[in-house]
Formats: structure tokens, C-alpha cells, sequence
């Protein structure tokens, strides 16, 4: 009788420790997932206003240095490689962004220079 009461605390320890290293594993992997999606996000911000920025001085002020279409490419392609770790939601509106972006890219400059 002793003796399967000495098993079956071991069993029981072995059980404990086993849940406990799964928890561990996964809480791990979830806060991964998080710091990647927090930080993917804030790159998506910092893209956006730095697009933001290219389409201003284009329009606004016809300025081709600083608002090059062309450059607007490199933020618009970080923002839709990054929204892949973003929700779905994100996903979609960097995918519209990106045909926006594609479809009217060259108009950008053209525009500006028909209002003046």
C-alpha cells in the first residue's frame, strides 16, 4: 500500500510539472506574438506618417525631392509586408493602401502641378 501511495504522488508531481512547462511554453509564445504585433504596428504608424509626408509635399507643394511618389513605394511596401502581423482588419485596409498606392501613384505629382 505504501508503495502506490509513493507512486502516485510521483505520477502526480510528474503530471504538475508537465502542465506547468506546457503553460510556460505557450505564455511564452503568446507574449512573442504580442511583442511582434506591437511592434510591427508601431512600424506601421511610423510609415504611414512618413507617407503621409511624401503625399504633402507632393500635393501641397510640388516639391520633387521630398515628395517623390516613388519613395512613398518603400513605406507602402513595409506597411504591407508588416500588416501581416497585424489583426485581419489591418490586413485589409494596408491591402487597399497598397492598390490605392499602385493604381494612383503616378497621378500624385500630376495633380499637384494641374491645381497651381
Amino acid at each position: 500500500m505504501k508503495s502506490l501511495l509513493k507512486h502516485s504522488v510521483a505520477v502526480v508531481i510528474l503530471i504538475t510539472a508537465l502542465v506547468g512547462l506546457s503553460y510556460n511554453s505557450w505564455k511564452a509564445n503568446q507574449n512573442e506574438v504580442n511583442q511582434n504585433m506591437r511592434i510591427a504596428a508601431f512600424e506601421v504608424l511610423k510609415n504611414l506618417g512618413e507617407l503621409q509626408t511624401i503625399v504633402n509635399y507632393a500635393h501641397f507643394t510640388s516639391d520633387s525631392s521630398r515628395g517623390n511618389p516613388i519613395e512613398g513605394w518603400k513605406h507602402v511596401t513595409m506597411m504591407s509586408d508588416l500588416s501581416h502581423l497585424l489583426k485581419p482588419a489591418a490586413k485589409q485596409e494596408s491591402q487597399l493602401l497598397y492598390n490605392a498606392w499602385e493604381q494612383n501613384w503616378e497621378q500624385m505629382a500630376a495633380d499637384a502641378k494641374t491645381e497651381q
